[in-house]
């Protein structure tokens, strides 16, 4: 079963759709009783299982009322969906999520929205201790409440059932990108690694000799391709970068050039 928070419009809604569509059972929660009621008669009418709460998910209290009552009808709470309140929300929904958890073998997914993962709601997620797997999904910055949300609302079923991605936030608070994907499956990440020592190998073999001029020809393309990779990992761990370029400064200064 998913809980879906927002559900009374908008990306919410859709989610709730897709959800309801694909046979789970769906909690929706909105802080508009009527709308939310409407919603689930609608859906329940095309055969989804279906059933409202009125809760504002953007307070603490609000979510944990989502909680209670999905724990005392079905007895357990699978996975959450954040698409209405944003980064309090998501927070609110984790720490929810961490009181009524109950027993289960796998980590509950919790899906959320927005530009970044509040220190909240990481916070939140470090103090359920693994048992919370979180994916945040970054929506574009034109964004707008109607906007059309099918391809968002996919991404999130999808997050439901698979929580990584390059958009992924671990259950620990950490940002991940291919790390979550190595976790589940091991293979990604050594495939990565050889790959990036042939291409290493390649530059340096290319670097010397006849082939010389080659590489100088090529340098450019590879620094205007790599450049948005490097740029956005020292803006996601500013002091972790600071700090390797204290340690290593030739490098540091030698990729500076190069990226140029």
């Amino acid at each position: 079963m998913i809980i879906v928070t927002g559900a009374a419009s908008g990306l919410g809604l859709e989610a709730a759709r897709l959800a309801a569509k694909a046979g789970a059972a769906v909690v929706l929660a909105a802080g508009d009783d009527q709308a939310v009621r409407a919603v689930c008669a609608e859906l329940g009418q095309s055969g989804g299982r279906v059933h409202p709460v009125a809760a504002d998910a953007a307070s603490e209290a609000g979510c944990d009322r989502v909680a209670r009552a999905t724990a005392a009808r079905f007895g357990r709470i699978d996975s959450w969906i954040e698409a209405g309140g944003g980064e309090a929300a998501l927070a609110h929904a984790a720490k929810a999520l961490s009181l009524h958890l109950g027993e289960r073998d796998e980590p509950t997914a919790l899906v959320g929205f927005g530009r970044r993962m509040g220190r909240a709601a990481r916070g939140e997620l470090r103090q359920a201790k693994g048992r919370i797997a979180a994916t945040l999904i970054r929506l574009p910055r034109d964004w707008r409440p109607d906007s059309p949300a099918k391809a968002a609302a996919q991404a999130a079923l999808h997050a439901v059932a698979r929580p990584m991605g390059s958009m992924a936030v671990a259950a620990k608070g950490q940002r991940l990108s291919t790390v979550t994907a190595a976790r589940k499956h091991p293979g990604v990440m050594a495939g990565l690694g050889v790959g990036v020592l042939a291409l290493a190998g390649v530059a340096l073999w290319l670097g010397r000799g006849r082939l010389s001029g080659a590489a100088e020809a090529v340098r450019p393309r590879v620094a205007r391709a790599v450049r948005p990779a490097v740029l956005g990992a020292v803006r996601r761990r500013p002091l972790q970068a600071a700090k390797l370029a204290a340690k290593h400064p030739r490098q540091a200064l030698k990729i500076a050039r190069a990226l140029r």
